[in-house]
């Protein structure tokens, strides 16, 4: 593909007839090329959470593991809270055995879906930490279980503490 398709296809994916940006979605991701990947690591620190949503899906089929520290920062960026669920979904698709700490901090701070996400990551995945890790894990735990959010408490305080302590 020319370099010239690549464009006109982020012009369409940005455009606001959805069928024909949906469509682009879909072949850029399809394509696969480094300019499609720098294209949605720009979109993931858009305002727009759809545009944020699609490039983090798509970054999560092509697999792309420069994709992992972008996702993380636009997880926590505060207007993102909430709305961030597909980013984490995004994430969890990449190897995050490095990234213990920071599925934790989902999980203690941020909405229900990404909370979700990032507790199934946590059951299913493997880790690699140190005692630092589990340390800063557990002050923080003590921090978010003293003030639990609903959503945190509905996910069960008991079992959350229970996976931390066989850290």
């Amino acid at each position: 593909m020319q370099p010239n398709d690549i464009a006109a296809l982020q012009s369409l994916a940005l455009s606001h007839d959805s069928a024909a940006a949906n469509t682009a979605f879909t072949d850029l991701t399809a394509i696969g090329t480094n300019e499609g990947v720098q294209f949605y690591l720009h979109l993931l620190e858009s305002d727009k959470a759809n545009w944020r949503n699609k490039a983090a899906s798509g970054l999560a089929q092509i697999a792309d593991p420069q994709a992992i520290e972008p996702l993380l920062r636009a997880i926590q960026k505060p207007e993102a809270r909430n709305r961030n669920g597909t980013l984490v979904y995004a994430l969890t698709s990449f190897d995050c055995r490095h990234l213990l700490k920071e599925l934790f901090l989902i999980v203690f701070y941020q909405g229900y879906e990404a909370q979700l996400m990032a507790l199934i990551a946590l059951e299913d995945q493997e880790f690699e930490y140190s005692a630092e890790d589990v340390e800063f894990v557990r002050q923080h735990w003590h921090i978010a279980s003293q003030a639990p959010s609903s959503s945190l408490a509905e996910f069960g305080l008991t079992t959350i503490g229970e996976m931390i302590e066989e850290l």
